[in-house]
């Protein structure tokens, strides 16, 4: 028989979790559909590379959510697992406004996972997965913008 949990998970704790995960939800909608618009096929794999690793952690801690004895609902899991359906591509003539929503995208999340790694009761092996969490991230952004540097100097 599994033992129900011993002690219970503090609701802010709980809370700055699934605002984490709402961050991420955001971010991962945000960069699919600035993929969708993009013509350079690199860059768009980039930014569906980072929309993919924010979708893989957002269900990693959905599972840690509920382990800790958090609810989530069913609507929020079946999000982010669902994939939109592929719009036709309206490029803009550059990639700058993409850019910026991009780095808008990066300080939301990383300001969010900020603010869960300074929470003083979170427990040792959540706080060790939020930081490889927001350092996968912080590769993956400084990825794209290397990626988009290389582009702009090919191209002047």
């Amino acid at each position: 028989m599994i033992a129900s949990v011993a002690h219970k998970t503090p609701g802010v704790i709980l809370e700055k979790l699934t605002r984490l995960l709402t961050a991420l939800q955001e971010v991962k909608n945000h960069y699919e559909q600035v993929a969708q618009r993009i013509q350079n096929h690199q860059l768009r794999l980039s930014i569906l590379g980072l929309a993919q690793e924010s979708k893989q952690y957002a269900n990693e801690l959905i599972a840690h959510i509920e382990t800790l004895g958090g609810v989530m609902q069913e609507k929020i899991k079946e999000d982010f697992n669902k994939v939109g359906k592929p719009e036709p591509a309206e490029e803009l003539p550059g990639y700058a406004e993409y850019m910026v929503g991009l780095k808008l995208g990066e300080q939301q999340v990383m300001k969010t996972y900020r603010e869960v790694l300074n929470e003083p009761y979170l427990y040792d092996t959540i706080r060790q997965m939020i930081r490889y969490q927001q350092n996968g991230l912080l590769h993956c952004f400084s990825q794209v913008r290397m990626l988009y540097a290389t582009m702009l100097k090919s191209v002047n």
